[in-house]
């Protein structure tokens, strides 16, 4: 009978220990220019993409999520790209609606999606850009926020299964964003 107490008690202490932890607790993704917040550790595939304005340092991180998982995500992407100061920076406010909307001409184009909204944003005063995709004949859904901040850009990017749009997880990554430099 007093195993059977000290058992009884040891279960409910590991219960109420367990309560404790958050269930939702996400990875922090830092570079030298800013953090964000993944749900799993995301897979590194930085390169310098060699382009017609020069070699461009692209820090991507990608995590996919497992269909076993109970992630309302398919995946969760932080791109950034460094340009030469010659080529953009958010100073020059005379190209950036060009910027812009080469920018996501070029993700419209490379998915073959649709562009379902567009609106502008901000982030601690640098232009930015949010757009939501349709991919796959209404099957999926991009959601991208794109900011400019001096001479690099940020990406970040959603994809759901369109019944799945406007989760709380797209807004707790997207939110998470913050520049550190």
């Amino acid at each position: 009978m007093k195993t059977l107490k000290i058992l009884a008690g040891s279960i409910l202490l590991a219960c109420a220990t367990l309560s404790f932890v958050p269930l939702d607790e996400w990875i922090m993704v830092r570079t030298a220019n800013c953090k964000i917040f993944f749900p799993e550790e995301p897979i590194d595939q930085s390169r310098t993409v060699n382009t017609a304005k020069g070699d461009l340092k692209v820090n991507i991180y990608l995590y996919k999520a497992s269909p076993n998982t109970k992630d309302e995500n398919i995946a969760y992407i932080l791109t950034e790209t460094e340009y030469p100061d010659s080529v953009m920076s958010s100073d020059k406010t005379d190209k950036l609606e060009e910027f812009f909307k080469n920018s996501i001409d070029g993700v419209v184009n490379n998915f073959h999606s649709k562009l379902l909204s567009q609106s502008t944003t901000e982030i601690n005063g640098f232009p930015g850009r949010e757009v939501k995709l349709d991919l796959q004949n209404g099957k999926a859904i991009m959601n991208i926020r794109f900011y400019l901040v001096k001479n690099r850009m940020y990406m970040l990017e959603t994809i759901t299964n369109a019944d799945k749009d406007a989760n709380k997880s797209i807004e707790k990554f997207m939110n998470s964003f913050e520049i550190t430099n």
